[in-house]
């Protein structure tokens, strides 16, 4: 009888290129596929607050008290909806209408936020994501530092996961590709972002929290 390994193995080739095709088109056919956003705190309009709170004097008043503060997701998508006017830009701003922007907070991977853009393009919905966490890591000498992660945790330990393009997760450096939205969104909130910096992030105290639903921003009291 022949050795019927070089059969097998061809078989597995197949099999494997097969499973490697329909991999690929299933990423390519899910990341222009929008996300389901229904599940956001505020996403629809009939769930937004009847007198939204304005996040930003949220946030100032409780740095310059050296208070906690928390904010629901329907706060904050409230807030967004009310204060943010979104419009495309360059050349593809007769192709594509931008709709929103939203947060979804998670306890996953310890606490993160997804900022979400949500598009229509040729009249398809369509969005792309990011993820944010914020790890306190304690020192040899007892004090904590935070720092800010670009990525909503490692995908199977090995590749950090930076966002969704539709429906897909996408490693980090595919951030690179929305790296101008997400920049133009940072500068809208450069005094609410600046705070947190300054205080949380420079100084190395208090902390941010993301839980299921709601974020928790304890800003440090002065010795």
């Amino acid at each position: 009888m022949g050795d019927g390994r070089p059969l097998v193995m061809k078989k597995l080739f197949i099999f494997s290129s097969v499973l490697l095709v329909v991999g690929l088109g299933y990423g390519v056919y899910g990341s222009f596929q929008g996300q389901d956003l229904s599940d956001i705190d505020g996403y629809d309009e009939t769930d937004r607050e009847p007198r939204p709170s304005d996040v930003s004097i949220m946030i100032g008043m409780a740095a310059r008290l050296r208070q906690s503060v928390e904010i629901s997701e329907r706060q904050m998508n409230t807030w967004l909806a009310n204060n943010i006017k979104v419009r495309q830009e360059g050349q593809l701003a007769d192709h594509v209408k931008l709709k929103g922007v939203w947060v979804r907070f998670e306890e996953t991977e310890g606490g993160r936020a997804e900022i979400i853009i949500e598009r229509e393009v040729e009249g398809r919905p369509h969005t792309v994501s990011m993820f944010i966490r914020v790890e306190r890591k304690k020192k040899e000498d007892g004090t904590f530092t935070n720092y800010i992660h670009k990525d909503g945790g490692a995908f199977l330990n090995i590749l950090a996961i930076g966002g969704r393009f539709g429906q897909v997760r996408v490693p980090q450096g595919f951030l690179l590709f929305t790296q101008e939205s997400f920049g133009s969104l940072s500068d809208l909130f450069e005094t609410e972002i600046g705070w947190i910096k300054k205080e949380i992030i420079k100084e190395a105290a208090g902390r941010v929290i993301f839980e299921d639903g709601k974020m928790r921003i304890d800003f440090p009291i002065k010795k």
